[in-house]
């Protein structure tokens, strides 16, 4: 047997005790029928045995917490710290008058500290692993202002807060140390935490979620520089931590890039050994951890913050299937469920409410502070969302996220108090605050945050604001063979050249039959194997070809859905928003024959076609395919015989985005485009904001200045709705593709008596009259809706 000393924390005072543990340790005991009968060693006494019973003490207690308070809303955290509260020194010393130490001795902190050290680790892991860098930030300036505001606004309000009150009740030098590194606690957003809040009120996926993704990014990048320009600024002072930081600093710049360099290539090269629609190997999953337990030690020995190396490794592995899916369903059950309960439960025990000292002038001083910077986080979360004019409701829900906090926090507080920085008084009062924002915030983003705009957009996503040779990104869903030609052909009409290239999403979608749970296939990454039943082998291999035969000014992309029609439209818009799409172009639910008869209708597609024009991210087209885009015919014909496109343009958003796709097809040599302009006698002059815009958008065209000698303009003036109609029949015969805006609930004289003959209102007025069984003829129709913001 030897002897050990250490010590613990009761109030604001340090105990020493002598511990003398078994050696050999005492890990499986002989069970309690031996302790009962023959009287031999408690049980208790033994290591495996304790920790089993600690762990199902705080599984049920927790579990307890969350059966009643999840039915008010409150999140799996909430229930996790007061399930310490309840096993701490608080109530259960209170209650029992019995040591806490009975359970959770001071023999057995050392194991459960180093377990739920690793528990955590992991969860840091995973938090990387789920989330996609690239489109995090690829979500703009929204994100980076939101980001910078955050942490700078509550930082500068803090420390001017500590210099003013620690002159005033003039504070030891210690305690003013303690209160800089209480703001700068403060003041961070650790980015797993939102990610957590966000995947608990299921709004992670959503462009409110995207945005306070990328601002917790930037805000946990940016906090991580200032931490290391104030340690090599402190330690050019002294006490040689200059080196020291230097190194830190060095050491994790070369991980990077060893990550970017060997790691992120390496789990590509997993991804497409792995045959699609088939998990990951398991040797490539262990391998995996075996290489995050070796990195996290190697920091630890070398110095550096131990949670570096597993989020770092977790960027760097894809997310989603199959890499991704394979790791988190080994891990995040066993995590999420067991060890980090125990630790935050753990951690929160430490704390003793008891012993706040209300009267103390540190104290005092501290929640002071904590008032400030709390609010003055809260509102430089708003003031970028103010600039860019982002709705109110969503500010404030963005302003909530930007303000939570969670198991971050408390690790990070529960740091500095076992370096000494922080007194026990201090450390009981900041898991208060952190109880009480976790409890206050859920509610906050609920009641703000409009479920209907999940996937609404804080940025221009249409075609009429790209950048004149920026890429056309495109989502067309595929539910029928000749669905495949009708988007390829209508692909050829937009002439994709290398200097403006199209990048083309292929979705297919597949009615969910005979399995339990939906299904999302990327066929990109991972090695295809031709088994029975693969999905969209056909499909897969039209775009493929398609791709090698425009290399360079097209890429081509297919995904699979298979999932239940009502949810068919999430797939479509998820799709769109990771893809930072400017349109998605979807299939009329009737069905034409080559010789422009009706064939048939689907009046599911219908709905969901209706489901997406409401939500949907980005522009939206309806391709009228009257057995001209899907027979035989190419669209983009030969020289002798030319692609007739027509443009109708009465004015509005929904005009301006399809003029502007027409423009683009105009560039091509073999298509002639007409820009019909209709007009009623009282739109003569610029009499508002929106004929000022119509006029600018139609100026080049009008003067013959778009660079093409194939565009000509028409303008037809018109009395009433039934002059238009005549004009827009004969046009089935006269021309192979017409391209209109759908111009919904948009009222003109114009239109005027079309509205209550109309039969698709997904179409708009013109659309519908273009898509009738009265026009005989074989040709298509494209109706273009601009992104609503």
């Amino acid at each position: 047997m030897g002897s050990k000393t250490t010590s613990t924390d009761l109030g604001n005072d340090t105990l020493a005790y002598t511990i003398c543990p078994y050696l050999p340790p005492r890990v499986n005991s002989d069970g309690i029928w031996g302790y009962l009968f023959d009287r031999v060693s408690n049980p208790l006494n033994y290591s495996l045995t304790r920790l089993n019973l600690e762990l199902i003490t705080v599984f049920l207690v927790t579990e307890a917490c969350h059966f009643v308070l999840k039915r008010i809303g409150m999140t799996k955290l909430v229930s996790q710290i007061l399930a310490g509260i309840i096993l701490g020194p608080n109530m259960f010393v209170h209650l029992s008058g019995k040591d806490v130490r009975i359970l959770f001795t001071i023999e057995s902190q050392e194991l459960v500290d180093t377990i739920t050290h690793f528990g955590y680790l992991v969860f840091i892991l995973l938090t990387g692993v789920k989330m996609d860098v690239n489109m995090v930030l690829l979500t703009g300036k929204n994100g980076l202002y939101t980001g910078i505001a955050s942490l700078l606004t509550p930082l500068v309000f803090g420390l001017s807060g500590v210099v003013n009150f620690s002159a005033s009740r003039r504070l030891p030098r210690e305690h003013k140390f303690a209160l800089v590194n209480f703001v700068a606690l403060q003041s961070i957003t650790p980015f797993p935490i939102v990610s957590c809040l966000l995947d608990d009120l299921k709004i992670l996926n959503s462009e409110l979620g995207r945005l306070g993704l990328s601002s917790a990014l930037i805000s946990d990048v940016l906090s991580m520089f200032l931490q290391v320009i104030t340690t090599l600024a402190i330690g050019g002072v002294g006490h040689g931590k200059l080196k020291q930081a230097s190194g830190t600093f060095a050491g994790v710049l070369l991980y990077l890039v060893f990550v970017v360099k060997v790691i992120r290539p390496a789990m590509n090269w997993i991804i497409r050994r792995t045959p699609e629609g088939r998990p990951v190997n398991n040797g490539y999953v262990y391998a995996i951890i075996l290489y995050f337990v070796a990195s996290t030690v190697i920091f630890q020995l070398v110095g550096i913050p131990s949670f570096f190396a597993p989020f770092i490794l977790g960027l760097a592995i894809p997310d989603g299937p199959p890499l991704g899916v394979s790791l988190v369903e080994k891990l995040d059950c066993f995590t999420s469920g067991v060890l980090l309960p125990l630790f935050i439960t753990t951690r929160v025990m430490k704390a003793n409410f008891a012993d706040i000292q209300y009267s103390s002038d540190f104290l005092q001083v501290s929640s002071i502070i904590t008032a400030i910077v709390v609010v003055a986080k809260f509102i430089g979360s708003m003031i970028p969302s103010i600039v860019l004019k982002i709705p109110k409701r969503d500010m404030l829900a963005l302003a909530f996220i930007m303000s939570s906090k969670g198991v971050v926090d408390l690790v990070a507080v529960s740091f500095v108090r076992d370096n000494k920085i922080l007194t026990n008084d201090i450390y009981s009062f900041m898991v208060v605050v952190i109880l009480a924002i976790a409890i206050i915030t859920p509610y906050g983003v609920k009641y703000f945050y409009d479920p209907s705009r999940k996937y609404a957009g804080y940025q221009q996503r249409n075609i009429l604001h790209l950048k004149p040779n920026a890429e056309l990104r495109i989502v067309a869903t595929i539910h029928r063979p000749d669905n495949v030609a009708a988007i390829l052909n209508l692909l050829d009409a937009t002439c994709p050249t290398k200097e403006r290239p199209i990048a083309l999403y292929g979705l297919h979608l597949i009615e969910l039959v005979g399995r339990a749970t939906p299904l999302f296939i990327s066929h990109r990454m991972q090695r295809r194997v031709l088994i029975k039943n693969s999905y969209s082998e056909n499909i897969i291999a039209a775009f493929s070809h398609y791709e090698q035969d425009h290399w360079g000014t097209i890429s081509a992309n297919v995904y699979t859905a298979i999932s239940p029609p009502r949810l068919m439209n999430e797939d479509i818009c998820m799709l769109a928003l990771n893809k930072l799409a400017s349109l998605i172009v979807l299939p009329f639910h009737r069905k034409w024959s080559e010789d422009g008869s009706l064939e048939s209708e689907d009046k599911k597609l219908r709905m969901l076609n209706s489901s997406v024009l409401e939500r949907a991210p980005c522009s939206v087209g309806i391709l009228v395919d009257r057995g001209f885009l899907g027979g035989s015919n190419s669209l983009v014909s030969s020289a002798q015989s030319p692609l007739r496109v027509a443009m109708i343009f009465l004015g509005g958003n929904d005009d301006r985005e399809a003029l502007t796709l027409a423009k683009r097809m105009a560039s091509g040599a073999n298509i002639t485009l007409e820009v019909i302009h209709i007009t009623h006698h009282s739109d003569k002059g610029i009499s508002n904001w929106e004929k000022m815009y119509d006029s600018e958008v139609l100026k080049d065209v009008k003067s013959g200045s778009i660079g093409s000698r194939n565009v000509s303009y028409r303008e037809e003036m018109v009395d009433d709705g039934p002059n238009t109609a005549l004009i827009i029949r004969p046009m089935g015969n006269k021309y192979d593709h017409i391209i209109v805006g759908r111009r919904q609930r948009e009222a003109s004289p114009q239109t005027s008596g079309l509205h209550e003959w109309s039969e698709f209102p997904e179409l708009g007025v013109i659309g519908d009259l273009l898509a009738t069984t009265d026009i005989i003829g074989s040709f298509s129709v494209l109706v273009i809706q601009q992104q609503k913001v």
